[in-house]
């Protein structure tokens, strides 16, 4: 493969063309390297990714993120040259990405006004910056320069900077955040000094051999900003200056294209890297959503580009570079595009985790051992908190056997992966499936376990990972001949009618919402094919991909919608909402279903919205009544994942995984 071909970046050698980009972590509060974050690293330079990047790493403190890498004083290096140490010597090259977030930055966490070109509120932050000085300017040069030499000083292969995601860089390229009328605004030139002046500075700082690499934004995706076209002519004016590596992303933080969710297909930002690759003779690495070898293979041999980034699918499995190069592709944990462990965490200044990798983050702390002595361990439940329990407990020695009363292994795991975007959640069922045959888990479906039945096996362990099941509705249904439950519409056993009433704005309503009103829209080979031959006008294309056929009315008792979904992916869910025109009823109750449909109330006043389906998204409730039917008469009983609380899908699996660790 050429996945697993050298490749050189200036001076410096790596071992294939897969990069671990820099991804903010929040492990370090006050900016020192710390054992959790040389552990972590190390995992996935064990794993065989060719090059990582850490950070970002902080210049100074006016421009600095939440618990982000210091590199803004010299105090930092010596935990710095331990955790470059440690990425070298198992096997991966390393580099920092030095960062300051211009008008990105909260005042909150820096204690001080971001700086920025001009004076332009972001919608990010919801603060206004402070337009720089001259002095300003040069000051901050410096400091990226600064620690440019600290990242050498410290050990590491490169250093990157970041001029992508819309910040402080992109800031003095784009017009629509510069309009200073000095040298650093107006016209092309001189809103592209600031970004050559930092690679002058880089340049001066750590010599003429040492590899630079910058993280370039391939499109601004912003109105009225820099697009491909002025993104290439940026990268080849800076290769002048002196780059040696081009890192191509897309958008800003306040794009409203998708970036890294699940509505994004793999690879599909490949092309931003082709149109850099075209004007530049040196390496260019493509990025987002690039989860699965063969997707990064098709990247390279097509000559989009020379490297591929794979960020979150490293966090999801340190190991996919080597079980890619060993072809077991069946063994790779690819990364779901969730967002719930990683970006959402960042976005609220938690701790990044994974929600299918419970050991992301814990390197540190988690050793799995071998069982002291086999148990004979009983699970009752295949949706992911049961699976997990299963593998980790076999992987450790145990005798383990996974009773399942349905005809297919997933639980609710296999309905999460039907909505528009989850395509990759059933990626997740598939890993877990591999997981029990290599480990040797007994399987038993179609399998409806009786406390009985159970008792009678004389098991040391009895995990019951049995799941939720739908909430009662709380109003009455009286005579409505098409009620259903959101499940039933996305497994496609249900065909709902032409008028729909969805009743529940949390993640699962939203979903099914979202899915029913795309009912009948054309399909993206439809699409493709309408366009090649003309067949249409651009503006009924759009009409034709963005309305079904299907009139679809969302209620939710609460003031708003999708309050249940992380905060980096709900707003392109509620995007999806208002572009296939479901109607949004909020802040209302339901006070009956009828023969002819919903009554609500709003306001007092009542309402019938006409239905031929409705359909439940009222939640879930812990499905766990062997509980009470199993104590004392099994010897160590445990419940987990919804059958313990209905959660998500990150608390399901870490609880599954820890409570093996304990058999």
């Amino acid at each position: 493969m050429k996945l697993f071909e050298p490749i050189k970046i200036g001076q410096l050698d790596l071992k294939n063309r897969i990069a671990m980009p820099a991804i903010h972590h929040c492990y370090t509060p006050e900016g020192f390297v710390n054992e959790r974050l040389i552990c972590y690293y190390r995992a996935r330079a064990l794993g065989g990714a060719g090059l990582i990047t850490v950070g970002g790493c902080t210049v100074d403190t006016v421009g600095m993120g939440p618990m982000m890498i210091g590199l803004h004083d010299d105090k930092f290096i010596p935990g710095l040259q331990k955790l470059s140490k440690t990425i070298k010597e198992n096997g991966a090259a390393a580099a920092t990405q030095l960062y300051q977030a211009g008008r990105y930055t909260h005042s909150m966490m820096t204690g001080q006004q971001p700086l920025a070109p001009s004076a332009i509120a972001s919608r990010l932050t919801r603060e206004t910056p402070k337009e720089m000085t001259i002095e300003d300017i040069h000051t901050v040069i410096e400091n990226i320069g600064e620690a440019a030499r600290r990242t050498r000083e410290a050990g590491f292969d490169a250093v990157e900077v970041i001029a992508s995601a819309g910040y402080l860089i992109c800031q003095f390229l784009s017009p629509i955040t510069n309009e200073r009328t000095d040298q650093y605004g107006g016209s092309w030139e001189n809103r592209s000094r600031f970004g050559k002046e930092v690679i002058r500075k880089i340049r001066e700082k750590v010599g003429p051999d040492y590899p630079v690499i910058i993280r370039l934004s391939g499109h601004d995706f912003m109105p009225g900003s820099n697009t491909n076209e002025e993104a290439a002519k940026f990268a080849a004016e800076l290769e002048l200056e002196g780059v040696d590596c081009f890192n191509v992303t897309g958008g800003w933080h306040e794009s409203r294209v998708p970036q890294i969710t699940g509505e994004l297909p793999r690879g599909a930002f490949a092309y931003l890297a082709y149109g850099i690759k075209k004007v530049v003779s040196v390496p260019v690495i493509a990025s987002n959503r690039i989860n699965d070898p063969i997707v990064a293979e098709q990247i390279l041999q097509h000559h989009l580009a020379d490297m591929v980034n794979m960020g979150r699918p490293l966090i999801a499995d340190p190991d996919l570079p080597n079980k890619a190069r060993e072809g077991d592709y069946g063994a790779i944990r690819r990364c779901i595009a969730c967002n719930q462990g990683c970006l959402d965490m960042v976005f609220t200044f938690q701790d990044v985790h994974c929600s299918i990798n419970p050991e992301a983050g814990r390197e540190h702390e988690i050793e799995q051992k071998p069982a002291d002595k086999p148990k004979k361990v009983l699970v009752i439940g295949g949706g992911p908190a049961g699976i997990q329990a299963a593998v980790t407990a076999a992987e450790r020695g145990h005798l383990v056997s996974l009773w399942e009363k349905g005809e297919r292994l997933g639980g609710h795991l296999s309905y999460a992966a039907m909505p528009p975007g989850k395509h990759d959640f059933i990626t997740f069922l598939h890993y877990l499936e591999n997981q029990l045959s290599i480990n040797g888990v007994e399987v038993v479906l179609n399998r409806n376990a009786t406390a009985e039945e159970i008792a009678a096996e004389k098991y040391d362990e009895v995990i019951l990972a049995t799941g939720a099941r739908g909430a009662e509705a709380p109003f009455p249904i009286n005579g409505h001949p098409h009620v259903v439950n959101a499940l039933q519409i996305l497994d496609g056993s249900v065909i709902p009618g032409e008028k729909v009433v969805v009743i529940g704005g949390g993640s699962v309503g939203c979903e099914t919402a979202v899915a029913t009103a795309e009912m009948g829209a054309i399909s993206a080979d439809t699409l493709k094919f309408l366009m090649e031959n003309d067949a249409e006008t651009p503006e009924k294309l759009k009409e034709l991909l963005n309305r079904g056929t299907r009139n679809v009315t969302l209620v939710e008792m609460e003031k708003g919608i999708g309050r249940d979904i992380g905060i980096s992916t709900r707003w392109v869910v509620i995007k999806c909402i208002h572009r296939l025109g479901v109607k949004v009823k909020d802040q209302c109750s339901v006070k009956e279903i009828n023969q002819d449909g919903v009554i609500i109330i709003q306001e007092d006043v009542e309402t019938l919205l006409p239905a031929d389906t409705v359909v439940l998204a009222i939640g879930a409730v812990a499905n766990n009544s062997l509980e009470e039917e199993l104590k004392d008469k099994v010897n160590n009983l445990h419940v987990i994942g919804d059958a313990k609380k209905p959660r998500k899908i990150n608390e399901a699996v870490r609880e599954g995984f820890d409570l093996a660790l304990t058999l």
